[in-house]
């Protein structure tokens, strides 16, 4: 039900316009002022304002400006006297939908309002629909319908328009990274850097200088001013990824920056202030490193202000369908056919196993199951030879034996073969195969020295 706001000072118009529009089926509310029509806006959804030129204190077109402003899809409504044409003339190019002259007639009014409604309503439509292409955008790669998952996206949805720190845990490969991005993504800090940090992979011994900067003759070496990932990321966020392993002493300068938004470049004895949201990730129980003494009990309490629990694949296996057909066309492509299909007997395969790197190594089999299959489609024998199983693998039912462990190739001769897939596939471009292989060049290097693999002479 559309929603009309009436400002007037004068009583009886307010209530003569509210009588013709309740006659309508329209719901309508009233004020005096502009103040006060200001209040009804912030606190309620209107979708046409109807107003005065005339207002005590604030005027009608001051009002529009400060509407526009707080609730661009409201219309307005400018009603003005017969002889101040000028004046509606000059509110709408001000923003004013269209306006009414006085004195008011019946039909005049509940045509341009019926006019501004279906304005609304079509910005309204507009918006939602750029916001859902905004949110899939945002989504990207977040595939799922299991409960557990859907949980996660309302809890992004909540979280993202917020400010505040989150902590997202979960095993490795669940995607914590993706939902950093997708909180990030649907915030208000969406047009501002979005910095990934492994805190795991920056040196002990230069953490504080990458995460703050320094200044000149901070250190040996240290000649100009570097600016820090802080800085760096101003107006956007940081993700700190596997938190726990950052230094205590680094935990002391992070918790400091959290509760006063301020850092100390190495070198400085003034603060810095940075305008930065953080988003943290662990893979690893942090109450139990509290209990070690390896973090820090205020860090992980600033830390936890909004938290998000990521379930493990074999948690949403009914999710694992779904992902694997999502990954299949992304990575179509890789196949010289592009009809690839996965047999009953492969997915079957893919839901009886574990999955303890998550969606992660979910996507490494897909990918190397798209290089192995010779033909359309991608067997359960495929599958099999990749996740090295010959039967369904349960925590509580491993059933190996010793013959069935010698009929199984090694880890090494799995990999080999992989590359030697790859290479082939792909016209032995180290490039594009260690693309493939999802390896960096030097890597593919290192690993055909390690196997002795060496390109066919016939091959230019």
């Amino acid at each position: 039900m559309n929603k009309i706001l009436i400002v007037d000072d004068e009583k009886n118009q307010r209530e003569l316009i509210s009588y013709i529009l309740q006659k309508e089926s329209y719901i309508t509310q009233s004020s005096a002022t502009a103040e006060e029509a200001l209040n009804i806006i912030k606190n309620d959804e209107i979708d046409v304002l109807i107003t005065d030129l005339k207002l005590p204190k604030m005027d009608g077109i001051q009002l529009l400006k400060e509407v526009s402003n707080i609730s661009p899809e409201t219309s307005v409504i400018i009603i003005t006297g017969h002889g101040s044409i000028d004046s509606a003339v000059y509110a709408i190019k001000n923003g004013a939908f269209d306006y009414i002259t006085k004195p008011l007639k019946k039909e005049q009014i509940i045509l341009v309002t019926k006019k501004a409604i279906e304005r609304t309503n079509l910005l309204k439509e507009r918006k939602f629909l750029v916001s859902r292409i905004s949110s899939k955008e945002a989504f990207e790669g977040m595939i799922g319908e299991h409960p557990l998952f859907k949980n996660v996206i309302k809890l992004i949805l909540k979280i993202a328009p917020l400010d505040s720190t989150v902590l997202i845990t979960g095993e490795s490969g669940t995607g914590k990274e993706m939902v950093a991005r997708a909180i990030h993504n649907i915030s208000p800090r969406k047009n501002h850097p979005f910095i990934p940090v492994n805190c795991a992979a920056l040196p002990e011994n230069l953490i504080e200088s990458e995460l703050f900067g320094y200044l000149p003759g901070a250190f040996t070496g240290a000649i100009g001013r570097k600016k820090g990932i802080f800085e760096a990321a101003s107006k956007g966020t940081i993700f700190l990824d596997e938190i726990s392993e950052i230094p205590i002493q680094t935990q002391v300068k992070l918790l400091r920056f959290l509760q006063n938004k301020e850092i100390y470049p190495l070198g400085a004895t003034t603060p810095t202030h940075v305008d930065v949201r953080i988003i943290a990730a662990s893979n690893v129980d942090l109450e139990e490193r509290i209990k070690n003494g390896k973090f820090r009990a205020d860090l992980y309490y600033r830390l936890n202000i909004f938290s998000i629990k990521l379930p493990a694949l074999r948690e949403r296996s009914s999710d694992i369908p779904l992902l694997a057909n999502y990954f299949l066309e992304k990575y179509r492509n890789l196949a010289q056919r592009e009809n690839k299909f996965y047999t009953s007997g492969a997915i079957k395969k893919m839901l009886d196993y574990e999955w303890p790197g998550n969606i992660r190594e979910l996507e490494s089999v897909v990918q190397k199951a798209i290089i192995l299959s010779d033909d359309e489609e991608i067997n359960e024998d495929i599958i099999s030879t990749i996740l090295k199983i010959d039967s369904p693998l349960t925590h509580k039912n491993i059933e190996t034996t010793n013959n069935a462990i010698k009929d199984r190739k090694t880890l090494e001769e799995i990999e080999k073969d992989l590359i030697i897939e790859a290479l082939n596939k792909t016209g032995w471009n180290m490039s594009k195969a260690s693309r493939i292989l999802g390896i960096t060049y030097r890597t593919l290097q290192y690993r055909l020295g390690k196997y002795g693999i060496k390109k066919p002479s016939d091959i230019p």
